[in-house]
Order: structure tokens, then C-alpha cells, then sequence
């Protein structure tokens, strides 16, 4: 734990979902028809998962960026974002950070999901956008104990993400290489319409031997 790197992107929890055990994401997009947005970010993290930062004299680092300078930091580096409002607040024993962001055009809320290295990409064709979001690389050659312990630990915490846009869209899943995926029984997709989401337990994603990604076109 001495040699730990300050984890410096908010994003990539919601890209990777892979910061450890009990932490919940939502990520909420809302597009304007001029193509402006904000996007609300939720994250639930537990205060076992709050400790793991605190070992070995490791307070200043923690597991998981939930601090306002974080958040800063991550729009000051982008221009076109703003950061439009930031909470926390004690929900029994989890503690819950919520984040407003808004983003002038599609391109920039790309390179704000992309910002923890490359797991986001938006292309435009034939006058419509492509969003196209890695979420999970695999589960192959990950010790088979650890994803025991990571599911039993993660229970009850989720990865939820929705689109809402002023003509509707569609959301498909995939695997890490974008191939089209049947959802497992806990999993849920809204596939098409003003709203898509798709949410399933954080333990699903990392259990998925494929990998998981996300395209969303609008």
C-alpha cells in the first residue's frame, strides 16, 4: 500500500467501474437539442472501501476522488465544461458524492469520458453521434478467489447509466471488442427511446469474461 498512486481521474469510475469494492455508480446525460448537456454523476461509496485510502498512513490518497478539487481539477482541464454544483451527504453507511457537469457540445463530454486514457470515442454519421464507452476489460486470468471476494463484497452496489436526448437514441451492449452481448438476468437495458439506460451490479460487470462497453447513438 506504500507505493500507491493517487488515482486522479473521476471518470474512470464510471468508465471502469474498477476501483474496488463497494462503490456504486450512476452516470445521468441529458443532450440539448443544440447539442449542450450537463451530465450528473452519483457515486455510493461504502466506508469500507472510504478506509482502504487510510491504511498505512495513506489519508491524503484516497481510494476514490470524491473531494470538489478533484472535480475541479478534471474540468478545469477540459474547456467547455462547468462545474455546476457538488454534494455529499451520509446515506446510512455509505456516503454519497453527487457532481453537475455541464459540457457545450458532444466532443467535450467525449474527452471528459475519456480523460482517464482512451475509453471513450464519439463518431458522426449521417447527422447522428455514436458514443461508444469500454466499461470492463474481462475477468480472464483474474484469480478466481479474488472475483469470489470482490462479488461478495460489492453486493448491493450498482453501475447505472441513461441517456436522454431531445429525438430519442438507442443503447446497445458489448463486449470489450464492441461485439454485440446478450445481458445476464440481473442486468437491465432500455435499448431505444427518450430515455436508454442500462444498469446491472458492479460484481455482473467484473464477472463478465468478455468485458463490457456501451454504445450509445442519438
Amino acid at each position: 500500500m506504500k507505493n500507491k498512486k493517487r488515482f486522479r481521474s473521476p471518470l474512470c469510475l464510471v468508465l471502469a467501474v474498477a476501483l474496488g469494492s463497494c462503490v456504486g455508480v450512476r452516470a445521468d446525460i441529458v443532450m440539448k437539442a443544440g447539442g449542450s448537456g450537463v451530465i450528473t454523476l452519483e457515486y455510493r461509496l461504502s466506508k469500507l472501501a472510504e478506509s482502504l485510502g487510510k491504511l498505512d498512513g495513506n489519508e491524503r490518497w484516497p481510494t476514490v476522488p470524491v473531494g470538489p478539487g478533484d472535480f475541479e481539477r478534471t474540468v478545469a482541464r477540459i474547456d467547455g465544461l462547468e462545474l455546476r454544483s457538488f454534494s455529499t451527504k451520509q446515506d446510512g453507511a455509505d456516503m454519497v458524492t453527487k457532481v453537475v457537469i455541464g459540457f457545450s457540445d458532444p466532443q467535450t463530454l467525449t474527452r471528459f469520458l475519456a480523460l482517464s486514457g482512451g475509453r471513450a470515442s464519439l463518431k458522426q454519421e449521417n447527422g447522428k453521434y455514436r458514443l461508444a464507452l469500454s466499461l470492463t476489460s474481462g475477468s480472464a486470468g483474474i484469480d478466481p478467489d479474488l472475483l469470489t471476494l470482490f462479488t461478495a463484497v460489492s453486493d448491493g452496489y450498482d453501475f447505472t447509466l441513461t441517456l436522454t436526448a431531445p429525438g430519442g437514441g438507442t443503447l446497445s451492449l458489448g463486449d470489450s471488442a464492441f461485439s454485440p452481448l446478450t445481458k445476464t438476468p440481473e442486468m437491465t437495458l432500455v435499448p431505444a427511446g427518450g430515455t436508454v439506460s442500462f444498469s446491472s451490479p458492479i460484481s455482473g460487470l467484473f464477472n463478465l469474461s468478455s468485458g463490457a462497453s456501451l454504445t450509445l447513438t442519438w
